[in-house]
């Protein structure tokens, strides 16, 4: 389900940091004018993998935008999810579910949802795409088209 929202996320919500460090989106933002946050189902996950890996072909930091991937569990599962995509892109982990019920994603029948939230530099969620099954959790040209629409505000 694609949202477009005045709703806001937290940016000093916490989440840990491939080496085990605390960090809030905020944070992860850094001067940046936005963070796109795709959120794994699991990081082992193979159609999540997939979508995180678009994500960093979208060459979000040419737009100022910076692009992250949030990995349920331990710091140990995010290294293992950047290990895999690459490191254009920032991999978190977030060992409770605080930061996937942040963008809305919920469990359902004990799959946890998967999908993309971009939020700008206030703290308002611009664009959001979430899905109970990992295919239908990321568009590349819907997100895209949403970060074009940043300048609009």
């Amino acid at each position: 389900m694609t949202v477009e929202t005045d709703q806001r996320f937290p940016l000093d919500l916490t989440v840990l940091a491939a080496d085990g460090s605390r960090v809030t989106v905020a944070d992860l933002r850094g001067r940046a004018r936005a963070v796109a946050m795709y959120f794994m189902r699991t990081g082992t996950c193979p159609v999540c993998l997939h979508h995180a890996r678009a994500l960093v072909r979208q060459d979000l930091l040419d737009q100022d935008v910076q692009p992250v991937v949030v990995v349920p569990g331990p710091a140990a599962h995010s290294a293992r999810v950047r290990h895999l995509i690459g490191d254009r892109a920032i991999v978190v982990s977030s060992a409770g579910a605080q930061a996937h019920q942040a963008a809305g994603l919920d469990r359902t029948l004990f799959l946890q949802h998967s999908g993309v939230v971009l939020v700008d530099a206030a703290g308002s969620v611009r664009y959001r795409l979430v899905s109970a099954l990992p295919t239908g959790s990321f568009d590349g040209p819907a997100l895209r088209a949403a970060i074009e629409r940043l300048s609009e505000r």
